[in-house]
């Protein structure tokens, strides 16, 4: 009898530990590939799709394009400007200064029209990994900015140089394209703490996108690489659907901003 009631107190205090673990593991999502998270949210009006990548891990690919198989790529995009249209990679062909990996490389400048490399072009940094529990901040940031480059160097970070859009709420002197040019445009956009990659949703002038920008409230805003090619890009829905946003032109593109989860 005594052996019989020790037995079946064992069998109740093993399935309550098996139980136990059970609800653990179905707790923790990042041991359910099935159940991760999705902290890009994509927000859509008349004229424009907005994805909100503040609370997004970021990396600048250099010299290949991420995979849309990799799971763990929310958004993948062209980013900085390349030079020349050469058969193999240079991170000497990327715009300005960009760090890839946590590391920092020069890229080249240029002066355009006569405006000087640190007027025409910003930076658009993210400081780096998860420190103390909270994600370091993402910026725009105008030149000289080597202190938040090593910042973001140190902490993993990434950034990449791009010429300016809007600037503190006020389209930018000097405009990249011409007003009524009609094309698909893309930007990384600044509205109080928080960052957006804001795309058109049909073909339209210049001029129309910049006031759709600013009709969002955006208050900073930097070019991405666009135009035909160039574009090609995709996301991933909540859902994990592949969205491919632009088809693929030619294999001269040397850099993508990259968002994760």
């Amino acid at each position: 009898m005594k052996k019989t009631l020790i037995r079946t107190l064992a069998c109740i205090a093993g399935a309550a530990i098996v139980a136990a673990i059970g609800r653990a593991f179905n707790n923790d999502n990042t041991n359910m590939p099935n159940q991760l998270t999705y902290p890009m949210q994509v927000d859509r009006n008349e004229l424009l799709t907005i994805y909100d990548i503040t609370d997004c891990p970021l990396d600048l690919a250099c010299g290949q394009m991420p995979d849309t198989t990799q799971e763990n790529v929310l958004l993948c995009a062209a980013a900085a400007f390349t030079g020349q249209c050469l058969d193999h990679f240079e991170h000497s062909n990327i715009l300005g200064p960009h760090i890839s990996g946590g590391i920092l490389h020069e890229g080249y400048r240029e002066d355009k029209g006569g405006i000087p490399f640190a007027e025409r072009y910003a930076l658009f940094v993210w400081e780096g990994k998860v420190l103390n529990g909270n994600m370091l901040p993402k910026k725009i940031c105008t030149f000289p900015c080597d202190e938040v480059l090593q910042k973001a160097v140190a902490h993993g970070g990434m950034a990449f140089t791009q010429h300016w859009v809007i600037k503190n709420g006020v389209i930018y002197e000097h405009k990249i394209q011409p007003l009524e040019r009609v094309e698909h445009f893309r930007s990384i956009c600044q509205k109080g703490e928080r960052f957006y990659v804001i795309a058109n949703c049909e073909e339209m002038a210049y001029q129309d996108y910049l006031q759709a920008l600013l009709d969002v409230g955006v208050e900073n805003a930097l070019y991405m690489d666009m135009g035909a090619g160039w574009n090609h890009s995709f996301y991933r829905d909540e859902d994990g659907q592949v969205h491919i946003l632009h088809p693929k032109g030619h294999d001269y593109p040397t850099n993508w901003i990259v968002v994760m989860r």
